[in-house]
């Protein structure tokens, strides 16, 4: 009752609330925008037009779209078509309060949206503003692009009048002052000036050698040679000859002989006679040299003086056609600047041409707003929903308050169940055992059995190979110890003399005496241990000072192994969970419940049986056949030795 008092009132407030609000209609259209790109300044070198694009114009056309003078246009156009409700007194300012225009991440598209309680008005709003848009974007972009090329063209011909001037003036000035060309030889003026000033340098320089060779001939140290005095070279000659016979006397007779043969005599006096003539003969040459020398000076020295006086005669005027010609270069270096900027401004102009398409901008209706059928909020139905579930817990929790306030109500009576003895072989009992009490309200007894426990968790391969992986030297034997049928007390107390590595197996000892075979990884680990320690006898695990591991020390390698290897709870992994995933291993092979002792020791029966529950095989199999080596083990012998 009190549930109802509550429910209906409230359920009755929330619904009047959620249909009494108005409705609000939403129309969505997607823009793409591609701005007007300008183009970069013209390069030499570059023929191809270089547009650039910037984020900034994407920005502002998004603006754009929700600016007064396009929404004025938009009005104007709703109005003219009829399909402008009442928008108050400024249609324009409602208009811009029903629209939202954001471009999309990452993209070149703007989402325009249109939110008011008129169903018709949002789409055609919207859809309306993007053909306004379109037709402002065309007519932007070619009044942009005529003002552009009259800027241009205006620019093209201010420079083709300052060309023209400016040529008219180089080529008069050319004209007034006689310039052929701008290199100073092809110049008569210069040219002259030039050749003059050549033949004074040589005059100069034959002055001086005239002068060095009258210097030397009057000091003695030039000579004048037989090759330019015939008449030397004769003398000199036959005193050569006869010189060549004396000497030839001279090796064929001695002295004492000479002294007496008259031709000998002779020739001595005709070498005296010519040396007396090539001395006579040299002096005359060389007064004849001297003189001549003093002659070439004096020409010499005329010839220069007057290339000097020509020179000195030339050099004004030459002067001045040098500055003349350097204002005539001065005057063509601002022709060809101009012709230059003349010739950037026609590229320019080029450039705009050819990419006006591609700086031209370009808008897409990527998708046009549809009229709207349902409102966009509220949500009548969900908000309906939601009214409905606070009446229903408002109404509990009042049913709740009032039970609270009232207090707890008196317990029935306990029920019975009446018990009768059926009658036997057609006669009625003697009398009735009373009835006794119903199995609802027994207490619980000590022959109840508690709820069975959940298995252990079950590693997968993935977990055994990160696990042997991940263990130390230690903890990779006891882990590999308990997947091949090991417990923990056997691993504890296995020793050295329990292995036998040439014959490949363990012998294990205790209550549960057994052996297993000594397969891989198993032997390579203890055989690496083996020569390690260099040791045949006592336990195989030990800790450092000497004594046996214990229980806990081996939970507690397995438990840090399987932290270091990251497995999921790793806390769940104990030396228990290895063993149930090897004999589920077994299991599932099909191995008979009769043969696991003789792998793995003595199993708790209900843990076997449970066991053997949940990994029952569809067949049994001999224990030959029973494969002992886990698949992740196998992975890690392959990897070993490949």
């Amino acid at each position: 009752m009190a549930f109802l008092v509550v429910f209906l009132p409230a359920a009755a407030a929330s619904l009047i609330w959620v249909y009494s609000q108005p409705p609000e209609y939403r129309a969505v259209a997607r823009l793409q925008i591609s701005p007007a790109a300008g183009v970069a300044q013209a390069t030499e070198g570059k023929d191809a037009p270089a547009v650039v694009t910037d984020a900034k114009s994407f920005l502002t056309e998004v603006q754009v779209l929700t600016s007064r003078p396009l929404l004025q246009d938009v009005i104007d156009r709703l109005k003219a078509s009829g399909d402008l409700p009442d928008l108050g007194p400024d249609p324009v300012a409602a208009a811009q309060a029903m629209l939202h225009a954001g471009p999309v991440a990452g993209t070149q598209v703007v989402e325009l949206s249109a939110t008011g309680p008129h169903q018709r008005l949002v789409s055609r709003l919207v859809n309306t503003i993007a053909e306004a848009y379109l037709q402002h974007v065309a007519d932007a972009y070619k009044g942009a692009a005529t003002s552009t090329y009259g800027e241009v063209a205006d620019e093209l011909k201010a420079l083709e009048a300052k060309i023209e001037a400016k040529r008219d003036a180089v080529n008069a000035y050319r004209k007034q002052y006689d310039i052929v060309s701008m290199e100073h030889k092809e110049n008569d003026v210069l040219a002259d000036i030039e050749g003059l000033s050549q033949s004074y340098t040589l005059a100069n320089e034959r002055l001086e050698k005239a002068k060095g060779r009258l210097d030397a001939l009057k000091t003695g140290k030039a000579v004048v040679r037989a090759k330019h005095e015939p008449t030397l070279a004769d003398l000199q000659q036959r005193l050569s000859m006869l010189r060549e016979q004396w000497h030839e006397m001279q090796r064929r007779f001695t002295p004492a002989y000479l002294a007496l043969d008259a031709d000998a005599q002779a020739l001595q006096a005709r070498l005296a006679n010519l040396e007396e003539q090539l001395k006579a003969q040299t002096a005359a040459s060389q007064r004849t040299a001297v003189a001549e020398a003093q002659e070439e000076l004096a020409s010499a020295q005329a010839a220069a003086e007057r290339l000097r006086q020509d020179v000195a005669a030339n050099q004004k005027q030459a002067q001045e056609f040098a500055t003349h010609l350097n204002d005539y270069k001065a005057m063509r270096e601002d022709l060809d600047h101009l012709e230059g900027m003349h010739r950037a401004a026609l590229d320019q102009l080029a450039k705009l041409q050819a990419s006006e398409a591609e700086r031209a901008p370009s808008v897409q209706l990527v998708d046009a707003a549809a009229e709207t059928l349902r409102p966009w909020r509220p949500d009548y139905r969900l908000e309906a929903a939601l009214g409905l579930a606070g009446a229903v817990a408002l109404g509990l929790f009042a049913a709740w308050f009032v039970d609270f306030i009232a207090g707890p109500a008196t317990p029935p009576e306990p029920a019975f169940v009446q018990y009768a003895w059926a009658p036997a072989l057609g006669r009625e009992p003697e009398d009735r055992l009373p009835p006794p009490p119903s199995l609802v309200n027994r207490p619980p007894t000590a022959l109840d059995l508690p709820p069975p426990e959940p298995p252990p968790r079950e590693l997968t391969d993935t977990e055994i190979g990160a696990l042997v992986t991940a263990a130390t030297e230690d903890a990779r034997l006891i882990i590999v110890a308990l997947l091949i049928g090991l417990t923990v007390e056997e691993i504890i107390a296995l020793r050295w003399e329990d292995v036998d590595v040439t014959a490949g197996a363990i012998r294990v000892g205790g209550t549960d005496a057994r052996t297993l075979p000594l397969d891989e990884p198993m032997q390579a680990l203890l055989t690496a241990r083996q020569q390690r320690q260099a040791k045949t006898a006592g336990r195989i695990l030990e800790k450092p000072g000497g004594d046996g591991l214990a229980d806990a020390d081996v939970a507690r390698l397995v438990l840090f192994t399987a932290y270091d290897a990251k497995l999921d709870r790793p806390q769940e992994v104990t030396p228990s969970v290895l063993r149930y995933t090897f004999i589920s291993y077994l299991l599932r092979q099909g191995i008979r419940a009769a043969d696991i002792d003789r792998i793995v020791g003595r199993v708790p029966d209900t843990e076997l049986l449970a066991c053997m529950q949940l990994n029952s095989p569809a067949a049994w199999r001999p224990i030959e056949d029973i494969e002992r080596v886990l698949p992740a083990l196998r992975k890690i012998i392959a990897a070993g030795t490949g």
